[in-house]
């Protein structure tokens, strides 16, 4: 069965403790937090891990059971390769380990910047602290498309993120890009933007069980307004939404 993450960026301007909250209301057992590279999260997290946030959201997982799927994010620079325990890399990778989490998520440079180096430098830091290091496409940088994607983390252990969006992908394509990553496939990452308009039953049916589903990207200011209770409202549609997305269609048959 697949994991279902909630990740820091569906419930801003919650602080983490209340995005565990909001998991657990919602029936979910993960969260994915952002705890660099961000600047809303710096009065949470510009300490590193003596941050008071942190005694207070370990407690809070502990309490309502919940896990932490991926703490993101690093950049990837030359900053990699020159040890600064007060470069935020280091506050990531330390929070990462200190929580329990799977992976750390990594975005590249410019588009200038070879990131194949920067990378495999993570993919050895990010061992050490037991995490797997996943790399994201993102427009305008270095590694703007999946196929860059797989060609950095190649071979060093690490894997990718694989952004999906409802509306846009179909299940031709996702079975497509499922097979072609293997083991490189880090977690599924879904727009919960997209998914609050367009429903996508059947999307991820043949998602292999062992690979995580993380919920991001909320629709701007959309939940600026929501109490607690309104957020968990939200989630408990969103995962309904990925659970119909993840059954496959002869399940559903008599």
């Amino acid at each position: 069965m697949n994991r279902i993450a909630l990740h820091q960026s569906t419930v801003h301007p919650l602080d983490p403790v209340g995005l565990v909250e909001v998991a657990r209301g919602a029936g979910l057992d993960s969260i994915g937090l952002r705890v660099a590279a961000v600047a809303d999260v710096e009065p949470w997290w510009s300490r590193g891990i003596g941050s008071p946030m942190l005694p207070d959201l370990v407690d809070a997982l502990l309490t309502h059971r919940v896990t932490v799927l991926d703490v993101g994010r690093v950049p990837l620079g030359p900053e990699l390769c020159v040890m600064d325990i007060g470069h935020p890399y280091s506050r990531v990778l330390e929070l990462g380990t200190r929580l329990g989490a799977q992976f750390v998520t990594v975005r590249a440079g410019e588009p200038a910047d070879d990131p194949v180096e920067f990378f495999a430098r993570l993919a050895e830091l990010a061992a050490r602290y037991h995490l797997r290091p996943l790399l994201s496409p993102a427009a305008g940088t270095a590694v703007a498309t999946l196929e860059q994607a797989i060609a950095t983390v190649d071979g060093t252990g690490g894997g990718v993120v694989l952004d999906i969006v409802p509306g846009r992908d179909d299940r031709a394509a996702v079975d497509e890009m499922v097979v072609e990553l293997g083991d490189l496939l880090g977690y599924v990452r879904v727009s919960a933007r997209a998914l609050a308009h367009t429903a996508a039953p059947g999307l991820l049916a043949t998602l292999p069980p062992q690979v995580p589903v993380a919920l991001g990207g909320a629709e701007p200011g959309a939940s600026a307004d929501l109490d607690v209770p309104g957020h968990i409202a939200r989630a408990v549609a969103l995962r309904d939404a990925v659970d119909a997305m993840l059954r496959h269609p002869q399940a559903t048959r008599s």
